[in-house]
């Protein structure tokens, strides 16, 4: 019988080739998730206590960054024949933090392609963002997260984060593990191989195209803005998954820098095109409104720079 410390488990809701996922309820009424991994599962023992190690280092990094899925609790059963973890619950695809035990749904960023298909490219710019930041947290403290995709991206009040870590492990692991299309070709194990995964995961999001595809781009791209945009939002997606992991970012802190100063780019030249039909109409106005109206644009100019820090 399993048995979670100050928690009943209440239903499975996910199960993966090294665990399973049990929506639990604590001894204050709070809803959580909880990873429980058998030594059973494995032929031998070395790769359950490497995920158990994995967990130990991750476990005190966990809390300190937004993008990462907090582990709240650690625990042995048995006589060791299994481990578990609880962490912070996933929203629920339809109510978010309310959760119906008997309905609830996690929200991960998978379910968000099977509703939608293909996200906006300034909804993934963000997205992506948030993720090479925590990405980027996760390396400077020596780990590696080995299985960045879709599946493994949950949101928590609405915020994304990586999720199921029981990859996680310190750089250089030589172990090959992970997911087919998301490993790079020189395997896992390696900064440069996680933002690989990482840019398979934007490909996706960006085309709604499988990661087998890459690099393909949808075949009915037009000339709209949006079109226009995700060609060159693609430009990011390459260098991220180049096959030659020296001609990738060479940090995911770089990788969100340039999401970033995407963002910014393209928000500068819409309001470039704006700005050159406004002075068009107001030309004939006058220096003194025109002097306004090039105040008004530097004032928003230092706002989006702020945003944009």
């Amino acid at each position: 019988m399993l048995q979670v410390s100050d928690h009943e488990l209440i239903r499975l809701i996910g199960k993966g080739s090294a665990g399973e996922v049990w929506l639990a309820r604590n001894v204050l009424g709070s809803y959580r998730a909880v990873k429980i991994v058998r030594a059973s599962t494995f032929k031998h023992r070395r790769p359950f206590d490497r995920e158990f190690n994995g967990i130990r280092q991750f476990e005190p990094v966990s809390r300190l960054h937004d993008g990462l899925v907090d582990i709240l609790q650690v625990g042995l059963g048995g006589e060791g024949d299994y481990f578990y973890y609880v962490m912070e619950l996933a929203d629920d695809v339809r109510t978010g933090q309310l959760v119906d035990p008997h309905e609830y749904q996690p929200r991960t960023l998978a379910h968000d392609l099977t509703e939608r298909e293909r996200l906006p490219v300034a909804e993934c710019i963000r997205l992506g963002a948030a993720l090479a930041s925590a990405l980027g947290f996760l390396h400077g403290r020596g780990l590696i997260h080995r299985d960045i995709k879709p599946s493994n991206i949950i949101f928590v009040n609405g915020f994304p984060k990586l999720a199921d870590i029981g990859l996680v492990t310190e750089l250089y692991d030589k172990a090959y593990v992970g997911t087919d299309g998301f490993i790079p070709p020189q395997g896992p194990g390696t900064v440069q191989a996680d933002i690989y995964s990482l840019g398979k995961v934007l490909y996706e999001i960006s085309t709604g195209m499988d990661r087998l595809q890459y690099p393909a781009l949808p075949a009915d791209l037009g000339k709209s803005v949006e079109d226009q945009n995700l060609i060159q939002f693609n430009q990011i997606i390459l260098k991220a998954c180049r096959a030659n992991p020296l001609r990738r970012f060479k940090s995911a802190e770089q990788l969100m820098a340039a999401l970033l100063a995407f963002q910014f780019g393209v928000r500068k030249s819409r309001k470039l095109r704006a700005q050159e039909r406004w002075f068009t109409i107001i030309g004939v106005i006058g220096a003194l409104t025109a002097a306004g109206v090039f105040g008004g644009l530097l004032w928003r100019l230092f706002h989006l720079l702020k945003m944009g820090q």
